[in-house]
């Protein structure tokens, strides 16, 4: 199977990574037998058999050179003197736009989930090696990295940055060797293997409630399966999420056990391991006796105000679900409503992910809506179900074939003013005499629209040789229509695209050329291509790494000859690395640039014209199209557009949150070792 350029053959390994905000883990096949295999031994993990490791890097303060990563950065950070140690968790919420906290050490975001999964890969790699796959080195593999659905087009850009630099590909490799995808897609593609034994057929639909470490995400999917064909899914909701996973019921227990012992004087940190570690299972109904740890000097102590004796504490059920547990499970309970509220007539709720497998969080699910769908599952292994889907998506990414849009995306116009409606501020008159109002923001995809994967909405432009020239993509979170102009404060610019005029042979400077920008709205990642002649540059975006997740993404284009592999750059031609450079200054965030999923194979030059056909089942919500790129640029079929891009005025900086996510000297992260079935609920991850 052959796209864009892309040769999957070239990769037979397939590895997937589920980069978790409190646990990461990591399956991988063979493209010739598709069975998947489970990387379940990590460094340090001693006795512990969660088939997952700690997302934890452990730094010098002062220092932005990494200690240790996972179950060792976990006992060193634990280790007696360790004042010198910065242990870093929960980074991964750092990508989040709501986000504005900084990090200690003068440490960027990417940098930090570069440190870890460079190590995290490289151990990946020797136990691959082992294997298998020792018959391949590392320039046969091919990825599927996942994503939370929720998160933004800029923090998949971030993702795929710490990806590059982590070295899982090169900069100058074909963007779809590292593909990826919503962690509650992954999961349905796990589940849809699964299906038979939960008698799921064609048109019936379920929702995937994929609660992890810090963020649960749910997505309905549609199950497709045509005589004769394989099954497929579609995405027939808006996928959210929120942060209310079992990272927060650890934050809530613990300041349970503080608020306990809090006439006792102050709980030391190996102590509160040890109580976190050994928390039992949690269903709801029973009180828990704990052993307190020998190091808090309670051993003959009896208080029953507190429920303390000899040295065991209860702690009674009510508590625990009333002060730990509620506040939690209460947010993904909202969150599953506001799925069954786009959905109805669910057959199923698959409760998947690490806190998935929670029998508490099970058992209140069933109680608020087994009477309106069909079941609630828990699929066997469900805290894997996440990577296992991601090694399936890379095996075959046709498997999803229409997705849902999170935002409402477009561009900057210029249309005709209307009198009383548009300012008067923003008119101007074009030179064929008639009045224009500019900065208007023209429609590409609507918020909640359907969006085949191979769907693209294109418009075609008239550019002169050999001047560069840009586009910008601009979106709308909002419900309801969109504001008319792209000044508005709740439109934000999230993608610039410089083009740059590739080497064309035999065209002369000044000559007039066709340049066709196609959008693609329904990858896990926005695509943008721009055809000039027999050229395709492939846009990925960017942003300063520096600046962190909240600045505009910047396009990187990535040149091939049409339905060809990308040439080498040569004299005043466009590279793989348009800036020069591979480190290009912190480096550059990337967005998607891997061609449609839709399991054709891309059309050759004579079937082109059909190709572009199938953008008019997609078209621009005006009939006014884009305005031109900067450059002087005019549309090959529209008259009206007499002047030059204007730059918009700019976007207000976004509204964030503070979000805590490291620990200094001594301190540990609020999740717990131990195997889900047997450590308790703090081992959801």
């Amino acid at each position: 199977m052959e796209g864009g350029g892309f040769n999957f053959a070239d990769y037979p390994v397939i590895v997937g990574i589920d980069f978790g905000t409190t646990y990461s883990g990591c399956c991988y096949a063979f493209a010739q037998n598709e069975e998947v295999f489970d990387i379940v031994k990590w460094p340090k993990q001693n006795n512990n058999i969660y088939p997952k490791t700690p997302s934890l890097a452990l730094y010098r303060k002062g220092s932005t050179g990494l200690v240790d990563w996972g179950h060792a950065a976990r006992r060193i950070a634990m280790k007696p003197n360790s004042q010198d140690y910065l242990l870093m968790s929960k980074f991964k919420l750092f990508l989040m736009d709501d986000t504005q906290d900084t990090l200690p050490n003068g440490l960027n975001v990417i940098d930090v989930i570069a440190d870890y999964l460079r190590s995290f890969h490289d151990h990946v790699k020797s136990e691959l090696l082992k294997g298998f796959a020792g018959n391949y080195d590392q320039s046969k593999f091919r990825y599927c990295l996942t994503v939370p659905a929720m998160w933004s087009d800029r923090a998949k850009a971030a993702t795929r940055e710490a990806a590059i630099r982590a070295g899982l590909v090169l900069r100058s490799d074909h963007p779809e060797r590292l593909m990826l995808i919503s962690e509650p897609e992954a999961a349905a593609l796990y589940c849809e293997k699964k299906s038979e034994q939960f008698n799921l057929a064609h048109g019936q639909r379920f929702m995937i409630c994929d609660a992890g470490g810090g963020t649960v995400d749910l997505i309905v999917f549609e199950i497709d399966q045509k005589p004769g064909q394989k099954r497929t899914l579609k995405e027939v909701t808006n996928g959210h999420g929120g942060s209310c996973g079992s990272a927060f019921l650890d934050v809530n227990m613990r300041e349970y056990i503080k608020r306990k012992f809090s006439h006792l004087g102050s709980i030391n940190d190996t102590a509160m391991e040890h109580i976190m570690d050994t928390f039992p299972e949690f269903d709801g109904y029973e009180d828990h006796f704990l052993d307190l740890p020998a190091s808090m000097g309670l051993g003959d102590l009896t208080d029953e105000s507190i429920g303390l004796e000899n040295g065991s504490i209860c702690l009674p059920a009510q508590e625990l679900c009333e002060q730990v547990f509620e506040p939690v499970i209460i947010q993904v309970l909202q969150l599953i409503e506001g799925q069954l509220s786009q959905s109805f007539n669910l057959e199923a709720i698959f409760l998947v992910g690490g806190f998935g497998q929670s029998n508490y969080l099970f058992r209140r699910v069933e109680e608020v809506f087994a009477n309106r769908v069909g079941m609630i599952g828990v699929p066997p292994r469900g805290e894997l179900a996440v990577v296992r889907g991601a090694v399936y998506f890379g095996l075959s990414p046709q498997q999803i074939t229409e997705r849902v849009s999170r935002r409402t995306y477009g561009v900057e116009t210029r249309m005709i003013f209307q009198q009383d409606v548009d300012p008067e501020e923003y008119s101007v008159i074009g030179v064929d005499g008639r009045k224009y109002c500019r900065q208007r923001f023209s429609v590409y995809v609507q918020k909640g629209q359907s969006v085949k994967v191979d769907e693209c909405v294109s418009k075609t432009f008239v550019i002169s040789y050999p001047s560069d020239t840009d586009s910008d993509l601009y979106a709308f979170d909002g419900e309801g229509p969109p504001p008319r102009l792209t000044s508005h404060p709740s439109i934000q610019k999230v993608g610039h695209f410089p083009i740059r005029m590739p080497t064309l042979e035999g065209v002369k400077p000044g000559e007039k050329v066709n340049m066709t920008i196609r959008m693609y709205f329904g990858l896990t990642e926005i695509k943008i291509e721009c055809v000039i002649k027999d050229k395709i540059i492939v846009f990925t975006s960017a942003f300063e790494a520096s600046e962190g997740a909240g600045q505009e993404s910047a396009g990187v284009g990535y040149v091939q000859d049409a339905y060809g592999g990308p040439p080498p750059p040569g004299p005043g031609q466009i590279g793989m690395d348009p800036y020069g450079t591979p480190s290009m200054n912190a480096s550059q965030a990337s967005f998607a640039a891997y061609p449609p999923y839709g399991g054709a194979p891309p059309p050759t030059q004579q079937q082109q014209p059909a190709y572009s056909q199938a953008a008019g089942a997609y078209p621009p919500s005006t009939t006014y199209g884009a305005y031109p790129p900067a450059g002087g640029a005019y549309p090959a079929d529209d008259n009206y557009y007499q002047q030059p891009y204007a730059d918009p005025q700019g976007y207000p900086p976004q509204q964030q949150q503070q979000q805590q996510g490291y620990y200094g000297a001594g301190g540990y992260p609020p999740t717990s070792q131990g195997y889900p079935h047997q450590g308790g609920y703090s081992g959801y991850q």
